[in-house]
């Protein structure tokens, strides 16, 4: 084992520790092999020896060479940030503070997702309802996203056991936090639902509810159809071109379609399973939403 792979296996292992999710470690190991290939190969340094100038040469090379955006340089702050800290060491602080001074790393707005109205919502389940011999059961995904507001990974994880087929609430468990939460779906939506179910081969208890004939169904399926689905009807002209409408959009709508219905910002935020309000309000503030707000306000003037 060399000395980047002994890095990185102690990392993982305190990360484990930690209770971080596999997936996000994953993640993190990939970035992180980055830094220390470029810290090692590069500069000729070691994570030990770097210094103030050696941190912004290396953001510098994120950005200006591989092109990474803001999100995701700020994702690589934050892992330097909890790479040094883990391992004790201190070299990383200056530029942490200088970072934080200059505001290079402040925390930024990451939702740029356009709002999608029920309109838009309707015409992509027709068009995914119109494509392959598996409309049936991504239809039905995509009416539970639109429902529940959960993220794709953790509706494809809900299982038998986690569901109220009677009143059509669901106990989602794999959160991004960790903390249980409990969404429902619609008298319609649900009726499909144990329709669809009734075909599946494995019922058992922990066996998911979205299933294929070997095992669970991959997001990436999901999303690759949700997308074909926005292209097609932009080709067409049905959705603006400058739109950014992906899969993810689903959830981000359902916070404003609660909001705009009346309901309180902190069931919203326990109903989505944020963490934070902030980050609830980040979600329920779309430029649409406001520019509403802002017609209606004048109507009172």
């Amino acid at each position: 084992m060399d000395k980047i792979d002994e890095i990185l296996n102690n990392f993982r292992l305190e990360r484990e520790f930690d209770g971080i999710k596999p997936s996000t470690i994953r993640n993190d190991l990939l970035r992180l092999r980055i830094f220390l290939e470029y810290t090692f190969n590069e500069l000729k340094k070691t994570p030990e020896t770097m210094e103030y100038y050696d941190f912004m040469e290396f953001f510098i090379y994120l950005e200006k060479e591989r092109g990474l955006k803001r999100n995701t340089l700020n994702r690589y702050f934050n892992l330097l940030r909890v790479f040094y800290d883990i391992n004790r060491l201190n070299n990383f602080n200056e530029f942490i503070e200088t970072t934080k001074r200059r505001k290079r790393f402040k925390r930024f707005q990451i939702v740029h997702y356009d709002y999608l109205d029920e309109k838009t919502y309707k015409a992509i389940l027709k068009k995914i309802k119109s494509n392959g011999n598996t409309a049936i059961r991504n239809t039905l995904i995509i009416k539970m996203l639109w429902d529940t507001g959960c993220r794709i990974s953790e509706l494809l994880n809900i299982r038998y056991k986690d569901c109220n087929f009677k009143e059509g609430i669901f106990r989602i468990t794999n959160t991004k936090n960790y903390e249980e939460r409990i969404v429902a779906c619609s008298e319609k939506t649900l009726d499909e639902l144990k329709f669809f179910i009734e075909y599946n081969v494995n019922q058992s208890p922990d066996a998911t509810i979205f299933q294929t004939p070997k095992g669970k169904l991959s997001k990436n399926t999901i999303q690759h159809v949700f997308i074909n689905a926005v292209k097609e009807l932009k080709a067409e002209g049905i959705i603006p071109q400058n739109k950014r409408i992906v899969l993810h959009s689903l959830r981000h709508s359902r916070a404003v379609n609660l909001l705009d219905k009346g309901v309180s910002i902190d069931i919203v935020k326990e109903y989505l399973g944020h963490k934070n309000i902030k980050t609830t309000l980040i979600y329920s503030h779309p430029k649409e939403r406001i520019e509403r707000e802002v017609k209606d306000l004048r109507n009172k003037l």
